[in-house]
């Protein structure tokens, strides 16, 4: 049977009849079931992790609103160029003039 700490220091003190041993388990049980716990690292942790989140969070946003809605815009590079009349211009090297 598990017990909780009162329902253990009761116990003890019921069955144990010297009051120097009784008195050093009572004090080692107290030390032992300490439940008072030290909560500002994790707060401070749990700050830092809500706060990755919507950083995270903020960005799959902006992911969504480019690639799911499209960007209209072409960029310039995009864009193929522009033909004239499909004659191009060559560089003609005479070997008389050399």
């Amino acid at each position: 049977m598990k017990l909780n700490k009162e329902d253990l220091k009761k116990k003890v003190n019921e069955i144990v009849t010297d009051n120097d041993v009784a008195i050093q388990l009572l004090e080692d049980i107290e030390d032992s079931f300490d439940t008072e716990v030290d909560n500002t690292k994790i707060d401070e942790l749990q700050a830092k992790i809500d706060e990755q989140q919507s950083k995270i969070d903020e960005l799959q946003e902006k992911y969504k609103e480019r690639f799911l809605t499209g960007n209209k815009e072409e960029k310039p590079e995009d864009k193929k160029p522009e033909e004239d009349d499909g004659l191009e211009e060559k560089d003609i090297i005479d070997i008389k003039e050399i």
